[in-house]
């Protein structure tokens, strides 16, 4: 039987993709089967198929064409893949993703302990592209990927709020389906994605966040991390004024449908937390006077004992406990993570992943600057006025009725 389902969905992204499907040969622990990829094109016009075809696969593969409609969109496209799919669980890759031969046996790791979770892992930013030569042999590994330079937005959201994923008030926003995984039956609970969101972004943070209102655990895993290849987009990178437009209306319709977030957190927060860079605080409990206590794990012998002050400590009302983790265990990793949100809120930091503060300054000394963020405000109110100059000389082409009568 199919455990794992991989949808990939791609747009005239031959090239890239056929080293993300490269990268899912030969997956550990699953070398006799027990996983398939589906691949879903949103259109696309390179000829996907014919080259993605040459290359040898250890796995059962599928590829679905989609035909472009007033109807195309992201979640159409992933909703295709997932109800195609054969497996108990279906993973979300993009087809930008390079991931390791230990994907598949990390991510089983997890649901092996608790299937009812959403999995979500983060990405490195690549700088330069890659060869398919590179990842067939593993090569492309061989780098040290836990340096500044290559980390993405959510690597240092977490320097602040910890890799507890649990502990945040907004775990929700944290879930990108670049890389994330859950169960089929979930899905068909949910409905898939929501169809309504058009463009870019919005409609995996809104599956995320009704999987939250379910109860779902959200949990990341730092064993599952993909290499996202480079394709004109790095980290700092500034996107498009249309993205950020397109962004921008999703997020409107994410609140209209979801009456509850405007409660819970309201749309000039976000906004505000974005322009601002305070995402991290944004996501964090505001909770004042508490006992802070710092818990080192320095071997794997400690981590039974560990847990045991961790549990107790967490049910106490009061307590910030701060877990440095030296060994970079897994599985505490996750059991930090189903404890859940603890009254005595508990941040998790893995030693390779955290940074001196004055080194972050200095990396976004050089990744952001005034100069640049000018850019984007000024190409914003480009994109703007010119879709307003439209409108209205669309509208001063339209006949009034009395005009229509008169004819």
């Amino acid at each position: 039987m199919i455990k794992y389902s991989v949808v990939i969905p791609t747009y005239n992204n031959k090239r890239l993709l056929n080293n993300t499907l490269e990268s899912l040969n030969d997956q550990l622990g699953f070398e006799q089967g027990g996983y398939e990829v589906i691949v879903v094109d949103d259109g696309g016009t390179d000829n996907t198929l014919r080259e993605v075809e040459r290359t040898p696969r250890t796995y059962s593969f599928r590829y679905i064409y989609l035909e472009r409609s007033a109807d195309s969109c992201r979640s159409k496209v992933r909703n295709t893949g997932w109800r195609h799919a054969g497996g108990r669980f279906v993973i979300f890759l993009d087809s930008d993703m390079i991931v390791s031969r230990s994907y598949l046996q990390e991510l089983d790791r997890y649901f092996s302990k608790h299937e009812d979770l959403l999995v979500i892992s983060y990405r490195y930013m690549l700088k330069d592209p890659v060869s398919m030569e590179d990842v067939r042999s593993g090569k492309v590994f061989d780098t040290n990927y836990t340096a500044l330079e290559y980390l993405e937005a959510r690597h240092f959201d977490s320097q602040l709020h910890s890799f507890n994923i649990a502990a945040l008030v907004h775990p929700w926003h944290c879930v990108y389906s670049c890389n994330m995984a859950l169960s089929k039956s979930r899905l068909e609970q949910l409905g898939g994605f929501d169809e309504g969101y058009k463009g870019w972004g919005m409609e995996d943070t809104d599956i995320g966040y009704r999987c939250f209102k379910l109860g779902m655990p959200i949990v990341s895993h730092l064993g599952m991390e993909a290499l996202h290849q480079y394709h004109g987009e790095a980290y700092g990178d500034l996107r498009s004024p249309e993205k950020m437009l397109e962004w921008d209306h999703n997020i409107i319709r994410m609140f209209n449908i979801h009456p509850s977030l405007k409660r819970e957190l309201p749309r000039w927060r976000i906004n505000l937390s974005y322009f601002t860079r305070r995402v991290p605080q944004m996501l964090m409990r505001k909770e004042r006077n508490r006992t802070e206590l710092h818990l080192t794990v320095r071997n794997a012998v400690e981590i039974p004992w560990m847990k045991e002050q961790i549990a107790a400590l967490s049910v106490q009302r009061g307590n910030l406990i701060i877990v440095h983790d030296q060994v970079e265990s897994p599985e505490l990793h996750l059991w930090i993570q189903l404890l859940g949100f603890t009254p005595s809120e508990i941040r998790y930091f893995p030693k390779s992943y955290v940074f001196d503060e004055a080194d972050i300054r200095q990396f976004f000394g050089q990744v952001f600057s005034w100069r640049r963020a000018f850019i984007l405000i000024y190409r914003c109110i480009r994109l703007v006025g010119n879709k307003l100059a439209r409108m209205f000389h669309r509208s001063n082409l339209q006949p009034s009725a009395k005009q229509e009568v008169t004819r």
